[in-house]
């Protein structure tokens, strides 16, 4: 197991950066997703006050990043980018898409523990997205498949309350999605078809969803419920 506090010496690992902070004083506090490590706050300190890193401290810049832990900072000593993204750039909505899913990881995923299955679901989001996979699509896959991943995502195969198959829909709750049955008409309704949908979104292996995923699907059923998958973070804090 990894110490929350490494001990002092120097360190490569692969990842993701997550978010950057910049001050003129100190350089940048970059929020490093790596392998092994989990995210973790790292300090870029800059020569003569200018960036002497470039453009590797980019969030949803890919690289191995060479480290070093002082007693009492992890520094960042030097970046080999493998993969910037820079093509999603060319679609607004693609880009907004993978800055949400940045945003929502370094908000949720915990500090300074190992996570390589986050890391790895956001780097697929990623390629799913420079593949022009519908970024609303991929934007509810990721966000399930996290949830899913801290224990707390919504069935979307059976009831909350009663186990039972939702074969004929269900109302998404505050505790899970509901049969009709035991939802007592609470909760937002959603139809076996949408139900069905969203299966398929969560469900297809990487390969698989990239080609199921550029076919024409139908838009409002992702953004209506991916507004109503947020709250279920909140169950953790």
């Amino acid at each position: 197991m990894i110490p929350i506090r490494l001990p002092q010496g120097y360190y490569t690992k692969t990842g993701t950066v997550l978010l950057r902070r910049d001050s003129s004083r100190e350089g940048q506090s970059l929020l490093l997703f790596m392998r092994e490590f989990g995210p973790r706050w790292v300090s870029a300190p800059s020569a003569t006050g200018k960036n002497r890193f470039g453009g590797s401290t980019e969030p949803m810049t890919w690289g191995e990043f060479s480290l070093y832990q002082s007693p009492s900072k992890l520094y960042l000593q030097g970046t080999e980018v493998k993969e910037d993204f820079l093509t999603l750039r060319s679609s607004p909505p693609a880009v907004l898409a993978a800055l949400r899913l940045y945003k929502l990881t370094a908000k949720e995923a915990p500090l300074n523990c190992e996570n390589d299955a986050a890391l790895r679901m956001l780097w697929s989001a990623l390629v799913q997205l420079r593949e022009k996979c519908q970024p609303y699509i991929v934007e509810f896959r990721y966000t399930w498949k996290l949830l899913n991943l801290m224990g707390i995502a919504p069935s979307l195969d059976l009831c909350a309350e009663c186990g039972e198959r939702l074969t004929d829909g269900g109302r998404f709750t505050q505790e899970g999605m509901r049969c009709r049955r035991c939802s007592q008409d609470r909760g937002e309704p959603v139809s076996a078809q949408e139900l069905a949908e969203l299966k398929g979104a969560v469900s297809l292996p990487h390969d698989k969803f990239i080609l199921w995923s550029r076919e024409t699907r139908e838009k409002d059923c992702y953004i209506k419920n991916l507004k109503k998958l947020s709250p279920y973070f909140s169950n953790m804090r």
